[in-house]
């Protein structure tokens, strides 16, 4: 291999300057007032970083008249993995109706975008950049004076800050003393790796994940050195820099089995000092994320780290000094506080308690919840895997299409929260699989999979060999590297941090560090074609360039959205839709941006000027139902009814849950001018709408006066009954069960009316006096009728109250609440019940639920505070 001094073919001071921004200033700097999402100033620089580094090589492939690209096994199997992604894209694209098109294409781009600069740019970029000839020239000391020294500076901060006046981007971003801190950091970031060594650069990572994360354990403690109140977006579980607890844990995996490494084999007190900081660091930060799976996927890279002989013999050799320390470190990460910062907790069991408590035996594996126990946690992982699964399914060899996940996912969640109601709480709008094969398998078949497979495999089977032969200093400092990716794949199979912008520039460049380290790379052969290699080069570079540019408007777009935002909710519409719209200029494929966008002039009046923009919302993502629901509305407004019917529908597909909708159509549908015509139609969609509301009479009047229109008498009478039983008190559903049974199915008796009869003769006097036995039974031969019926149930436990038998009556309203698990009357009863018998934690329990369907209810919330304070 070259000599480590002459193997850069680029200059080195621009390289350190863009490799010092994309790896210390992209993950820690960021701002809370300056774009909705926090870190997207970080994905910004990183991804300009990139660009900026990649164009360095091309335009050095210009000047020598070779490509600066290194040689390496893995560029087949990576050449053929984007082959795929796109074929996978085309596939979908001619095969999806033209609605979904831009969509796609919106979607197609940015994962596109992805893959191109933050996976496979940054893997060449690591490629490129050489190891030293001894990590022993690496300045310990200047490292931990960096970390300890300018993160020590920000304590001064709260005191010296000063917010410029106005709302402008300069004034947000500008602080005087901030700025200093920034400018003296950068540059001592870039003299640190000026010679672009990997150590360098790795030891920079090293360097940024330990000032996140002590920013991040002091977070944890309630401590805020630089915003007015502490960022707590995800409770107590620590944001530290990187916006989301999962994503700094995720970025700590990758980089804390070469921190373990470094100090096995400290020969100098500094370095003792400098790695011992940073292991210990991220240790506590892991613990301060809370993060289940970063916690696997730790276990995982030091159970592959000390399955290697080299990293055992090193232990052994310095245990004196390592034996303490591990141990002291586990002893930490096992008495690390919980989120609640109780003394003596253990977040560490808490947590993994919590799990095994709710997931403990194949039966709670399933989405049904028949156990009993639906784990939030867990259970909407099960959800979007269940969609994740099914959407390979669709074209196993394929995939849905590289890209569209966020799109399309939703359309499958709707069909499964309708088919199993215990979940229907945990829908959500799911970005990714959370699981890496899943991932793969969804959006690439399995052609995606099996080549994404193939290049882990070629990665890892180099550095198998590698290990094998290599002496014996070169393979001990492999296997960190190949530890960090183990754990950062073994994380994401819980997780996603491999698809957003920090976490995977870490994975990527760490895997293109392990192929440098294992394989080395080849010499740069001169162009055989040098006309269109020349043009092919310069087209590349306008490419970088233009990226950076998109970039620069897709930042630009961010903030003006927040502005539109926060004009918005100062109740100025007509503003708020400028602003959004000058965002939409800046770049027009940003979802919630547009969908605000429509919002506002909605409020501002201009309807036509909101369809549009609900429609460029549905361009850049069709996967919302709120869009659908807005846009149809306000084609409703706007007379066009058979439109907003058609998108009605797409809304409840995507959203069985939202009643809204399913009152909505009911509306288009009964003001049909020949409503016969639709009838079929409307029974069918409300077919539906009872999946979803059992337990709304009006979704089952709903449907039994369409079925009445069908002459489906019998139907009919079946969906009137379940309404009145639910809603005995409604003289509409009762006149309509009455009017099917007599007049359309000409029948003068019916069970379902001796019910209604029966029950309409008891419930006045049920809170009479005197009479309790005959009520009682007069009760009972109500519930004998329907013995699954709720209101009978409710009805004698009330009766059973009055009598004093209260475990008579608990039994009946336990019994309502299995029918009806929405009944609060019942539930009501059942917390008072438990409350006179003394079962506080039950009462508790049943209190906060009541609260779950009605969180307005302040007596209730009153009374649960009162109890949850006497226990």
């Amino acid at each position: 291999m070259p000599e480590p001094e002459t193997n850069l073919p680029v200059p080195r001071a621009p390289l350190a300057l863009l490799l010092a921004a994309a790896f210390f200033v992209a993950p820690l700097l960021f701002f809370t007032n300056l774009t909705r999402n926090p870190y997207y100033l970080q994905i910004t620089l990183l991804n300009v970083a990139v660009l900026g580094a990649a164009g360095l090589f091309v335009w050095g492939s210009i000047k020598r008249g070779r490509w600066l690209l290194p040689a390496s096994a893995l560029s087949k199997p990576l050449a053929a993995l984007g082959l795929v992604y796109l074929v996978s894209f085309a596939w979908a694209w001619f095969g999806h109706e033209a609605f979904y098109r831009p969509a796609m294409a919106a979607e197609g781009m940015r994962a596109g975008l992805f893959f191109v600069i933050n996976c496979l740019a940054v893997f060449y970029l690591a490629l490129s950049v050489p190891f030293g000839r001894d990590d022993a020239e690496v300045p310990a000391g200047k490292w931990l004076a960096f970390i300890l020294g300018w993160g020590a500076l920000w304590f001064l901060f709260p005191a010296l800050k000063m917010q410029l006046p106005g709302d402008g981007l300069f004034e947000r971003m500008f602080d005087p003393y901030g700025a200093l801190l920034w400018v003296s950091g950068f540059t001592a970031a870039y003299l640190l790796v000026r010679r672009c060594r990997q150590e360098d650069v790795l030891h920079l990572a090293l360097a940024a994940g330990a000032i996140a994360a002590l920013y991040g354990i002091l977070e944890y403690f309630h401590v805020e050195l630089i915003w007015a109140k502490l960022l707590n977006p995800y409770g107590n579980r620590s944001v530290s820099t990187f916006g989301n607890p999962n994503f700094i844990s995720s970025y700590l995996v990758l980089f804390m089995p070469l921190a373990a490494s470094l100090l096995m084999k400290a020969d100098t007190a500094a370095k003792r000092w400098l790695y011992g900081l940073i292991f210990l660091s991220y240790g506590g930060m892991l613990m301060c994320s809370l993060t289940r799976s970063s916690w696997l996927g730790a276990a995982a890279a030091f159970a592959f780290l000390f399955a290697f002989g080299a990293h055992r013999a090193r232990l052994k050799a310095n245990k004196k000094f390592l034996y303490p320390f591990f141990a002291a470190a586990l002893l930490m990460i096992m008495f690390w506080p919980s989120d609640s910062l109780k003394p003596f907790s253990s977040g560490l069991f808490d947590r993994v308690s919590e799990a095994v408590t709710n997931v403990n035996s194949p039966a709670d594996v399933n989405l049904a919840g028949d156990t009993g126990k639906v784990y939030g946690s867990f259970h909407q992982r099960l959800l979007i895997w269940t969609g994740a699964w099914q959407m390979g399914l669709e074209n196993p060899l394929l995939g849905k299409g590289w890209g569209t996940f966020e799109l399309f996912y939703p359309f499958f969640q709707g069909r499964a929260i309708l088919n199993f109601p215990a979940v229907r709480g945990l829908r959500t709008h799911a970005n990714n699989a959370h699981n890496e094969i899943l991932e793969q398998w969804a959006q690439g078949g399995l052609l995606g999979l099996g080549v994404y497979l193939w290049f882990l495999a070629a990665l890892f089977y180099g550095f198998l060999r590698f290990y094998r032969s290599a002496g014996e200093e070169a393979r001990y400092d492999a296997v960190p590297l190949a530890a960090g990716l183990v754990g950062m794949l073994a994380d994401n199979m819980l997780n996603v941090s491999l698809h957003f912008a920090v976490p995977a520039f870490g994975f990527w460049w760490l895997a293109g560090a392990l192929a440098l380290k294992t394989a080395g790379t080849g010499t740069y052969p001169p162009w055989r074609s040098p006309r269109a290699a020349r043009a092919a080069a310069w087209l590349l570079l306008l490419c970088c360039a233009g990226a950076a540019f998109l970039w620069q408007r897709q930042f630009t777009r961010e903030f003006r959205y927040f502005n539109g935002f926060k004009i918005m909710r100062s109740n100025n519409a007509a503003a708020a839709a400028a602003e959004l719209k000058r965002a939409w200029e800046a770049h027009p494929r940003e979802v919630n941006c547009n969908y605000e966008m429509g919002n506002a002039y909605v409020r501002a009046g201009e309807q036509e000027k909101a369809a549009w923009a609900y429609k460029e919302a549905l361009k850049a993502n069709a996967g919302y139902d709120e869009i659908y629901f807005n846009l149809a509305i306000v084609l409703k407004r706007l007379g066009r009814g058979q439109e907003a019917l058609d998108l009605l529908k797409v809304s409840a597909l995507i959203n069985p849950l939202n009643a809204v909708t399913w009152q909505a159509l009911a509306e288009i549908y009964l003001s049909a001018p020949d409503r016969g015509k639709i009838a079929a139609e409307a029974a069918g969609d409300f077919q539906e709408a009872v999946r979803a509301f059992p337990y709304d009479p009006s979704m089952w009047n709903t449907l039994g006066y369409f079925q009445s229109l069908l002459k489906d008498f019998t139907s009919a009478r079946y969906s009137y009954a379940r309404g009145v039983k639910l809603d005995p008190g409604n003289r509409m559903l009762v006149e309509n069960l009455t009017g099917v049974v007599r007049k359309g199915m000409g029948q003068q008796k019916d069970p379902d009316l001796d019910w209604y009869n029966a029950y309409a003769d008891l419930a006045p006097r049920a809170d009479a006096g005197a009479g309790v036995p005959a009520l009682l039974r007069q009760a009972d031969a109500l519930v004998a009728m329907d013995p699954a019926n709720a209101k009978a149930r409710t009805l004698r436990a009330r009766l059973y109250f009055r009598a004093g038998s209260l475990p008579e009556a608990r039994s009946d309203l336990e019994a309502a609440l299995r029918a009806n698990p929405s009944d609060n009357s019942a539930r009501y009863g059942l917390a008072v019940i438990l409350e006179k018998t003394g079962e506080l934690p039950a009462a508790i329990a049943e209190w906060g639920r009541f609260l779950e369907l009605e969180p307005g209810n302040a007596a209730v919330a009153a009374r649960l505070k009162e109890l949850r304070e006497r226990r």
